[in-house]
């Protein structure tokens, strides 16, 4: 087994289990059978690019999460969380910006 096959197969047990997924139910949901998904978390087997992106969906994590050394810190983030803490983000930058240029205008005035 690769490091790279290591890391695919720790990261599809910690997002499964992390989401209380057996096995049975998970091979269920993407359609594979369990002694395949058996085989490919002990290393025997190692599944096609599209069972990949049906693992990743099912689990709600991007592909390339499945292959990094530290999965827990890149784990996809709740997006009715994100998007109000976007919101806020942009109308700050939009405020500071707005200043920014008012003293920029300002400072012009004093020169001529």
């Amino acid at each position: 087994m690769t490091h790279f096959q290591g890391l695919f197969i720790e990261n599809l047990r910690f997002f499964r289990k992390k989401k209380g997924i057996s096995q049975l139910k998970f091979s269920e949901m993407i359609n594979i059978s369990p002694n395949y998904l058996n085989a490919v978390e002990n290393g025997k087997n190692f599944p096609s690019p599209e069972v990949i992106q049906q693992i990743a969906d099912t689990l709600e994590v991007l592909p390339y999460q499945l292959f990094l050394e530290h999965p827990v810190e890149t784990a996809r983030p709740n997006i009715n969380i994100l998007i109000p803490e976007l919101m806020k983000i942009k109308q700050q930058l939009v405020k500071d910006m707005g200043d920014l240029i008012k003293k920029c205008e300002d400072a012009e005035l004093v020169d001529n």
